[in-house]
């Protein structure tokens, strides 16, 4: 039998050097797309953590102002000047109320359940729930921040009322200037709430809340 002419050279094939360049090319390629498409993969399950955790916050912190003004009632307040204050008073920028519902079991503690609180946006962007520990205040009387959201850009609170000829109109303060020379017991209250939030990343949410009817009010 005869050998083939490249084994009678001693010829043996193999890669070339230029061969085994482009191999080392594709391979790094390879490893490169992987990389950044695991990367990738790790920055959107981050961002998607992120909206997540965003989003929980701001259901709690609807959930806790809902449960707040769903307990409005007609009772109005005494500031620390012993001033009468109406059940209801807010502006664009804040809204402040009294509720029921503050939790005293037992009655172990000397006060009401009743609790007069506000809602604003402190210098921080943060969304402030302010309590007092008394409806009708004193000098010795503190409020308590509780810090309920944050990232806010801003609040605006609107007040629904009646005007005049039966149309539904929607104020900016609360109360308006008609019921000025009406007793703060016997003002009528509107009849719903208007909240928006704007955030820090150009987000809003807008929720409108009805409210009680004063059984005092004067018709």
């Amino acid at each position: 039998m005869t050998r083939t002419a490249a084994t009678a050279t001693g010829y043996q094939s193999g890669f070339t050097l230029l061969e085994v360049v482009i191999a080392i090319a594709l391979f790094a390629f390879m490893y490169m797309a992987a990389q950044l498409a695991f990367s990738t993969a790790l920055d959107n399950r981050d961002i998607l953590a992120r909206h997540a955790a965003s989003q929980e916050e701001r259901q709690r912190a609807l959930i806790f102002l809902a449960q707040d003004i769903e307990q409005l009632v007609a009772r109005p307040a005494r500031d620390a000047f012993g001033d009468t204050q109406p059940a209801i008073r807010g502006t664009l920028e804040q809204f402040e109320f009294t509720r029921l519902g503050w939790a005293n079991p037992f009655d172990l503690r000397q006060r009401s359940q009743m609790q007069r609180v506000a809602y604003f946006v402190d210098d921080e962007q943060q969304l402030i729930r302010r309590h007092w520990a008394a409806v009708d205040q004193n000098q010795g009387t503190e409020a308590v921040d509780t810090v309920i959201l944050g990232g806010v850009e801003e609040v605006r609170f609107r007040f629904l009322d009646q005007g005049p000829q039966g149309e539904w109109v929607w104020r900016d303060e609360w109360p308006d200037v008609d019921l000025a020379q009406t007793p703060p017991l016997f003002q009528r209250l509107p009849r719903s709430i208007d909240m928006e939030l704007t955030f820090q990343d150009e987000t809003s949410i807008q929720r409108f809340y009805r409210t009680v009817i004063n059984p005092w009010s004067q018709p």
